[in-house]
């Protein structure tokens, strides 16, 4: 687990971070799952941590999060190699990969910082070429607004992805308008073009008036497709469906 240095934070994507663990991942129902945040303090002073709030949700943006009981008042030593790992037990009531959310309230900062983990990494074995995340999309605000999707993408040319809102192809950029608090149902399709192997990292970012109200990222790591040693597992009929029904409306 990556460590957070509270007084040198700087992360690209502060929706993927790899600073917060889930345990077990995804979380199973009924199951005591572990949210854990490691925290360390690299200054030369000591740093009062005030509050740490955990937050969860379904796996998404603009979406509800249910707020867990804070964890206050701890002091992390002016000692670099002195690691603190706060955590916190949770028991979900459904099933699915989550989001998780902190916010750390100190006394080096005047407001709080907030890191989320809002990423899936995939591990396929060399003869995938399919895959799909679900994820909600919601508006989070009290009146009806558009929503924006962003499409981050490392290697395009290597691994194709599609945006489907409702069942129906998204182009992102374009406006997906949502009433006050409203959700929906939302899949990441993604379709690898090559048989070398793969690393490839895809973000979507959604946001209200040029305002990122979140974002998350989807790795996919898959070794080289050796047709002589691996048999290439037909794509499930859903999927293709899926993507059929997307190239039709692109072309």
């Amino acid at each position: 687990m990556e460590v957070i240095e509270l007084n040198g934070l700087m992360h690209t994507h502060p929706y993927a971070c790899r600073g917060l663990s889930v345990n077990p991942s995804p979380p199973r129902v009924g199951e005591v799952t572990t949210l854990a945040v490691a925290l360390k303090n690299a200054g030369a002073q000591p740093i009062t941590v005030k509050r740490i709030e955990f937050m969860v949700a379904q796996f998404g943006m603009g979406i509800r999060w249910e707020q867990l009981p804070p964890i206050e008042d701890l002091t992390l030593p002016a000692q670099p190699d002195h690691v603190e790992e706060i955590a916190v037990q949770w028991t979900p009531t459904i099933g699915g990969h989550r989001c998780v959310r902190v916010a750390i309230h100190s006394d080096v900062l005047p407001y709080p910082i907030r890191i989320g983990r809002n990423l899936h990494v995939i591990e396929a074995t060399a003869e995938k070429t399919f895959w799909q995340m679900p994820f909600r999309l919601g508006n989070p605000e009290n009146e009806r607004m558009p929503v924006a999707l962003e499409l981050g993408d490392n290697n395009p040319e290597a691994v194709e992805a599609t945006i489907l809102i409702n069942g129906h192809v998204h182009h992102a950029g374009q406006p997906i308008w949502l009433n006050a608090r409203e959700e929906v149902e939302a899949r990441l399709l993604l379709r690898a073009h090559t048989d070398d192997a793969i690393a490839t990292v895809k973000t979507l970012e959604a946001r209200i008036q040029g305002h990122l109200i979140d974002g998350i990222q989807v790795e996919v790591y898959r070794p080289a497709y050796n047709l002589r040693r691996v048999r290439r597992e037909p794509t499930p009929e859903p999927v293709m469906r899926d993507y059929e029904f997307a190239g039709a409306l692109m072309r």
